[in-house]
């Protein structure tokens, strides 16, 4: 047995939306957020300016920071298309393929995120209140996260579900 046929799984997307229907909704959220944080789609030199926060570290930390997450951003908006052709398909394994990729960003983000947050609680002790939205951050993250894999885990699973029984839908 799989690691993500453990998880818990629910009938409908917040509580309102077909399955399917959700995890198209999902796709496209997930594809957004990924082109918001790709490089060179805000069309400024860092997106985000950290040298308030970065000053004595500079544009290393600045820079690495910045690519590391636009790497994971184009591995979103990819997954996110996939997402997508899996759930208008019936393609469970494109399905499960998103939910690695989501795994895997949220992890990317809540560690550059975190890295952040230290640099503003204990180097920079002038940024309190962008530690602190950091911190709210990584935790909305995390939890949107788990729970965009519950929704699209539940309509893989169903997907498994109908092509290994006899049913015709």
């Amino acid at each position: 047995m799989r690691f993500m046929d453990k998880l818990p799984t629910v009938i409908s997307c917040c509580f309102c939306c077909f399955l399917r229907a959700g995890t198209v909704m999902i796709a496209v959220f997930s594809f957004i957020v990924g082109v918001l944080f790709a490089p060179n789609v805000s069309h400024s030199h860092g997106y985000w300016d950290m040298n308030p926060v970065l000053s004595n570290y500079g544009s290393l930390t600045e820079t690495t920071a910045q690519t590391t997450l636009g790497i994971a951003s184009i591995m979103l908006c990819t997954v996110s298309v996939l997402l997508m052709i899996g759930a208008c398909c019936n393609i469970p394994i494109l399905i499960e393929i998103y939910q690695w990729g989501a795994i895997l960003y949220s992890c990317t983000v809540v560690l550059m995120f975190f890295i952040l947050a230290v640099f503003c609680f204990f180097v920079h002790t002038n940024c309190m209140i962008a530690g602190g939205v950091l911190c709210i951050l990584i935790i909305c993250d995390v939890l949107l996260t788990v729970y965009f894999i519950i929704v699209t885990n539940s309509l893989r699973m169903s997907l498994q579900f109908l092509s290994s029984s006899d049913i015709v839908i």
